[in-house]
């Protein structure tokens, strides 16, 4: 039977979370994807869901982040553009941005240039042959837990923390938010990593039960979907 992690980038690295056969939860923070693989090298197959472009595409912006800004309506603004494999392999970020203005008609932020590694290491894992790996967004997560209602409170304001930890308290009967909290240094791991994750873990267990919806569902290239 295949381990699925869910996989949010964290300041130091990616912060992952899965459950055990006896559904308790766990969780660890890795510095590559490679470093996470290797940790589970006796597992016989890993589904991974990840916050983070997976599949990317050669014209901007992809199919799929138009839809899910669609979808998340006034929090359009938490999706990512993700880049061009043309704009990823730029040395520096003034050429990334040229690329991007002449692609898209405008410069690219520095906040998307500082994604620019993980993006890259995400690359290196996506053709293993025992191990599958799906594009998922929290916030479109979070917004199917929620009877398809877009939470529209910050996860950083006490409110939008509270809808969110209550909801995945709901689908993860062993999920007590403190333990994982009191597991990690706060300069690693942040609390709305933590939530991320587990809301990434969510939608990639509604993929092996083929719950799952996928933006788009007829993509030009295969996986470059979000996946919630």
């Amino acid at each position: 039977m295949s381990l699925i992690i869910g996989i949010d980038g964290c300041k130091s690295g990616w912060f992952s979370v899965w459950e055990n056969q006896d559904k308790s939860i766990h969780s660890a923070v890795f510095s590559n994807l490679n470093e996470l693989k290797n940790f589970f090298k006796n597992e016989s197959q890993l589904i991974l869901g990840i916050d983070m472009p997976v599949v990317l595409s050669e014209v901007i912006p992809r199919q799929a982040d138009q839809l899910a800004r669609k979808l998340l309506s006034k929090k359009a603004s938490s999706v990512f553009t993700a880049p061009t494999p043309e704009m990823l392999n730029q040395p520096n970020y003034e050429k990334a941005s040229l690329v991007s203005k002449r692609l898209f008609g405008k410069s690219m932020s520095l906040q998307s240039w500082y994604l620019f590694p993980k993006i890259k290491d995400v690359q290196t894992m996506i053709h293993h042959e025992d191990m599958q790996i799906y594009e998922i967004h929290p916030e479109l997560s979070f917004r199917a837990m929620n009877n398809e209602q877009v939470i529209l409170e910050s996860k950083k304001t006490h409110e939008g923390f509270a809808l969110r930890n209550a909801l995945l308290s709901m689908h993860f009967k062993n999920f007590i938010f403190e333990d994982i909290r009191n597991q990690h240094a706060r300069k690693d791991v942040m609390d709305n990593d933590i939530l991320d994750a587990l809301a990434v873990l969510w939608s990639a267990k509604r993929i092996q039960s083929n719950q799952a919806s996928y933006l788009p569902q007829a993509p030009e290239k295969p996986n470059m979907q979000i996946v919630y």
